[in-house]
């Protein structure tokens, strides 16, 4: 059963119970004390009753005239009008009926001391009564005087008013029930539509939320829901844009061995199963050779990445000066092969930094700078502080890149342009291991590049220490 209906059957149920109840104690008060103003009346009717009877009995026997007394006690029934509108019955102390009058049918048998009225609810035929029994002592001799209240219709009436509050009580609660109803709908409508959007996300649509406008507890829990679908679905797609770049990159891993591969091996065959001349031998050779440098290199490149993801780098001092002099040395050699020159622009400081992986990513940008310049260009390299932080910019003016492809470039196996890449002896990793080693010094790569005029990399460094 869903919650709605269980909270309408529940308030249903006790709104029943408490119409019920409530009815119960109502009718039965007032039923209650309509009986006992009855038999206090009945009571007081005896009361007088009695007196009359005693006093009639007491003027007879003061002349011992017995039957004089018996024959005023019977005079009653014409000449008392207030004996006239009750039955009653009147025995001597041997119980033999002195007086009667045809309606007094009800047994009156009933234990009473002298001067003590007896009262109890007797019933005949469907009708109800109250009975009032006394005894009355007068010079030496003892009358039962019993007496009946016919109360039929307070029994009617409380019969009436009970089925009169039953049909009440049943449009109370099919009125209570139809509010309930509607107030319970309305109230668990937001849980309803937390429901719906948490069915749909689980269905794979991300993008649905719980629209709830409401202050309270409701409107917090759909509030706490949006915030968690929000953090989810940024979950879910930063996993699917990992699985998606895991699956590109061994689509790329794979590519990137096949090509070399396949030229390494088939120079081979044909050096091992022809007799080439000097000329086909050294270039068969040499293009060997040339692959064979650009596997150990994307070897190397994808070791340093995984040895990055598994190691703690140690963090320590280093100078600003220190760490640029070493990378120009390291690059020296292959920046003179194409007759480039490097220049450098150092603010001297202490940074908090891993030097070996910060030297890597110098070498690499310069080594890209390298393979986008001609013959000739110069590339510099400036360090300096800024307001942000120590900033490190290699720029060169070479062929730069399409905006297209600045979002692609710390892509694993990323080539603008690939084969002028593998011809400079590039695996496509560089940037990668450049972004990686940036993101463990807490900072990011910043490309600025324009097509035909050059590319600027950045990166801003904190920590620094005057």
């Amino acid at each position: 059963m869903k919650f709605t209906w269980k909270m309408i059957s529940v308030v249903a149920l006790l709104l029943a119970i408490a119409l019920s109840v409530s009815g119960y104690l109502v009718v039965r008060g007032a039923f209650r004390s309509s009986l006992d103003s009855e038999m206090e009346e009945a009571k007081e009717d005896m009361r007088m009753f009695g007196l009359t009877v005693q006093a009639l009995c007491a003027g007879e026997l003061r002349f011992g005239d017995t039957d004089g007394a018996v024959q005023s006690m019977r005079t009653l029934l014409t000449q008392d009008s207030s004996a006239q509108q009750r039955e009653f019955c009147i025995r001597d102390e041997s119980g033999a009926i002195l007086v009667r009058t045809n309606g007094m049918r009800i047994s009156d048998e009933m234990e009473t001391p002298n001067g003590v009225i007896q009262a109890r609810i007797v019933s005949d035929d469907d009708r109800y009564y109250v009975l009032c029994t006394q005894n009355v002592s007068c010079f030496g001799s003892t009358y039962r005087l019993s007496r009946i209240r016919e109360i039929t219709a307070l029994f009617t009436r409380a019969d009436d008013d009970l089925a009169r509050y039953q049909l009440i009580m049943l449009l109370i609660l099919v009125v209570g029930i139809g509010i309930t109803t509607a107030m319970t709908f309305y109230l668990t409508r937001p849980v309803r539509r937390i429901s719906r959007a948490a069915k749909q996300f689980s269905e794979g649509q991300y993008d649905k939320r719980a629209v709830v406008r409401s202050n309270d507890e409701l409107g917090q829990l759909a509030q706490s829901f949006n915030d968690m679908a929000d953090s989810l679905e940024t979950k879910i797609h930063e996993l699917a844009d990992a699985a998606q770049r895991q699956k590109d990159f061994t689509a790329s891993f794979a590519h990137e061995l096949k090509t070399p591969l396949t030229s390494v091996i088939g120079y081979a065959d044909t050096l091992r199963s022809r007799v080439l001349p000097q000329k086909k031998q050294v270039e068969a050779a040499n293009y060997i050779f040339s692959e064979g440098k650009r596997l150990e290199a994307m070897s190397f490149a994808l070791l340093d990445l995984f040895a990055l993801e598994r190691e703690t780098p140690q963090f320590r001092k280093a100078s600003t000066s220190r760490l640029v002099q070493d990378t120009a040395a390291s690059c020296a050699y292959i920046l003179k092969e194409k007759n480039i020159r490097l220049e450098t622009r150092v603010e001297e400081q202490e940074l908090n930094v891993v030097p070996e992986l910060l030297q890597v990513l110098l070498y690499n940008l310069i080594d890209n700078a390298r393979k986008a310049s001609d013959a000739g260009d110069i590339i510099r390299l400036y360090a300096r502080q800024t307001e942000g932080g120590f900033r490190f910019s290699v720029r060169d003016n070479g062929r730069g890149i399409p905006n297209e492809a600045l979002e692609r470039l710390t892509e694993p196996f990323f080539m603008v342009d690939k084969s002028r890449a593998r011809a400079e002896g590039g695996a496509g990793l560089g940037l990668a291991l450049c972004s990686r080693i940036a993101e463990l010094h807490g900072t990011s790569l910043t490309f600025e590049s324009e097509v035909g005029k050059g590319t600027c990399v950045s990166f801003v460094l904190g920590g620094a220490e005057e």
